[in-house]
């Protein structure tokens, strides 16, 4: 995640190029500069699967893929596919069937939802036969079944999480995150609605709260790289 330095992952619309805002229309999360993209597109290219939620997939124009033609081969010598396994999580199943991610075909794509969920967007996705819908668990979405059918009936032995803030949530509240690779960029947005990379329910004390460690920093010009491993306890 790439997040402000007060902690924000979403704020004013537009493009943040570090002097002033560009096209509205484009994702909250595009603040990061390139060297950040370049860094999620390297951790992408070491997993087996990306997942993000619904409203992350349809917040701008990506497929969740590689990324760039040098991707591949980097996946190659890390042992995995040339391209990684994608993963939209919608409990409602309202999804936007025309998203850019839906409508390529170069990995398979699992919808993760509710068997209401299942029953409001299986019908919309049976031209795409790249695109899976299941559910796991009834009103609310099962994160360690699903987890469990991922790691079996998948193969996915390493998962990126991209966002948002909801999601990342569930997964911290379910102890499923072992690792958080962090990015602080120099803005400051404010705005108590703006999303930070842990929204949702949250811990109800300090005392439960996911734990981790710093275990790498580096600053590149005004931004600095944070890289944390999760405490078991």
């Amino acid at each position: 995640m790439a997040m402000t330095a007060d902690g924000k992952v979403s704020g004013p619309q537009g493009n943040f190029d570090g002097k002033h805002q560009t096209s509205p229309d484009q994702s909250m999360s595009a603040f990061g500069s390139k060297r950040d993209h370049d860094r999620l597109l390297g951790i992408r290219a070491s997993m087996d699967a990306v997942m993000c939620g619904r409203l992350t997939v349809e917040s701008a124009n990506i497929d969740l893929g590689h990324g760039s033609n040098r991707h591949p081969k980097i996946r190659e010598q890390n042992g995995l596919t040339p391209f990684n396994k994608r993963i939209v999580v919608s409990a409602s199943g309202k999804l936007n069937r025309l998203g850019r991610v839906f409508q390529s075909d170069f990995s398979p794509i699992l919808v993760a939802t509710t068997p209401q969920g299942q029953s409001c967007c299986e019908h919309s996705f049976k031209d795409k036969p790249w695109v899976l819908i299941k559910s796991f668990g009834d009103t609310q979405i099962d994160f360690l079944q699903m987890v469990r059918w991922l790691h079996k009936d998948w193969k996915v032995r390493r998962l990126v999480v991209e966002g948002g803030g909801t999601l990342n949530d569930a997964m911290f509240r379910h102890q499923l995150v072992d690792e958080i690779f962090l990015t602080i960029c120099p803005f400051v947005f404010g705005g108590r609605t703006n999303a930070t990379i842990s929204d949702g329910l949250g811990f109800d004390a300090l005392q439960d709260a996911a734990r981790f460690k710093c275990v790498e920093r580096k600053r590149v010009g005004s931004e600095m790289f944070l890289r944390y491993l999760a405490i078991h306890t």
